[in-house]
């Protein structure tokens, strides 16, 4: 096993050289904040947005304490006795803080109005014909506190060497922030092996997560059927996977399929991220700046919301790679890395080199990300900025530490901003 696989998630280069302010993100949950951002004035906007009488699809805005977003959409569905597909969002955000974002939920009114969670309050916004989907947003506004950090005097510092840019990994909390696994699992979907993958999401243990008993019980006994009763109730999906194979031995196949697609698929999506993570990991240790395109580089303009539009690609020649530099800078272009799939070509020049490297390590090519027993799992690529900007930036001090104010586009980790600036080794304090 080469480079990649020894590769542990949270340990990426950074981009800036002064040392960090340490601290921890979320000593409480009150101490970070996000809320959706789904509309700049001035562009047109989803049809979900739009009130529409004889709509089928309640729109409403949920603030959530604690409450990750699979599991709500799971508790939503047995509240309103509708099955999960019929409720949409727009993205998945942390669980622990308070988050504020939109659902279509289709259902009545009446039944929504009946709804009761706890740490979770409903605000009807209207009806709409269509249904919210993935990546109908612009971005995320967040407020996050940095307690018990030091050297705070190093923030401005840390600023000027970032100038308004930094690199756009997948946070921590993409493979899974207590037990970051994702990627394990997700690696075994491609290659094939699910009942590596449904023992690996059964079994991997963190010390600090809940179940422990029961992993360790069914590692040593393979029997699913005992070792349900081991795993607590609040495990939903691990006890949804052990019901299906103590009733359907060896269907290891099924059992993935018990999980929610939008689970499943972010398993196949956690093994994409840690490449592309890796990739720009490499190209910032080779001192390559990002932000600045290479020839052979490919470039994302901007789309009609000022985001990065995924879908489009420009390669960099050395007829537009000034052009395209000064876009960039702007913030109104982006260097593209690859997220790998059954469609995706590899990047010139020297990203490509990389891209390479990286994917002969793990030994996979793009046609593995075709899941044939799995056909929905199947994942096709696309591109992400290597960097990405933070927008609006403001900071308090409070008697705790340093609050930090500011958005960022859809699809960027406020814990991959943040960790530039508190720089710690121990990725549990994000």
């Amino acid at each position: 096993m080469g480079l990649v696989s020894q590769h542990i998630v949270g340990s990426e280069s950074f981009f800036s050289k002064t040392s960090g302010i340490g601290g921890k993100l979320r000593k409480k949950s009150k101490d970070f904040n996000v809320e959706e951002v789904v509309s700049i004035p001035g562009r047109s906007h989803w049809i979900w947005m739009q009130d529409s009488s004889n709509g089928k699809h309640q729109i409403v805005k949920i603030k959530a304490k604690n409450w990750d977003t699979h599991v709500l959409v799971k508790e939503l569905s047995r509240k309103l006795n509708i099955g999960q597909k019929s409720i949409g969002f727009a993205g998945t955000k942390d669980k622990r803080a308070i988050t504020t974002q939109h659902f279509s939920v289709k259902t009545t009114m009446e039944k929504l109005s009946t709804v009761d969670l706890e740490n979770i309050e409903i605000e009807f916004l209207h009806s709409s014909i269509k249904p919210i989907r993935l990546g109908n947003l612009v971005g995320n506004k967040f407020k996050i506190k940095v307690t018990n950090s030091s050297n705070n005097d190093h923030i401005s510092k840390i600023f000027s060497e970032l100038e308004g840019f930094f690199p756009n990994y997948f946070g921590v909390q993409r493979f899974g922030a207590v037990r970051p696994i994702t990627h394990i699992v997700g690696e075994k979907i491609v290659q094939g092996d699910y009942e590596g993958a449904v023992l690996d999401y059964l079994t991997l243990d963190s010390p600090n997560f809940a179940g422990h008993e029961g992993r360790e019980y069914l590692l040593e006994t393979k029997d699913f059927t005992n070792s349900l009763e081991k795993f607590p109730p609040h495990m939903l999906f691990e006890r949804q996977l052990l019901g299906h194979l103590s009733r359907n031995e060896g269907d290891y196949t099924g059992a993935l399929l018990q999980l929610p697609e939008s689970l499943s698929k972010m398993l196949v999506h956690g093994y994409q991220s840690l490449i592309f993570n890796k990739v720009l990991d490499m190209r910032i240790k080779e001192g390559i700046d990002a932000c600045l395109p290479q020839i052979g580089d490919y470039v994302m303009p901007a789309d009609g919301y000022g985001g990065p539009d995924q879908r489009v690609t420009i390669e960099v020649t050395e007829r537009n790679q000034s052009k395209l530099s000064k876009r960039c800078r702007e913030g109104k272009a982006w260097v593209a890395g690859l997220l790998p799939g059954a469609n995706s070509n590899f990047s010139k020049g020297r990203q490509g080199e990389l891209e390479k490297e990286v994917m002969n390590d793990l030994r996979i090519k793009f046609k593995d990300f075709i899941i044939d027993d799995i056909p929905e799992l199947s994942s096709y690529g696309m591109y992400r900025p290597l960097f990405q900007k933070y927008n609006d930036i403001k900071i308090d001090f409070d008697s705790d530490g340093p609050v930090f104010t500011f958005w960022l586009h859809k699809g960027t980790y406020a814990t991959s901003f943040l960790r530039e600036i508190m720089k710690s080794s121990d990725v549990t304090v994000y």
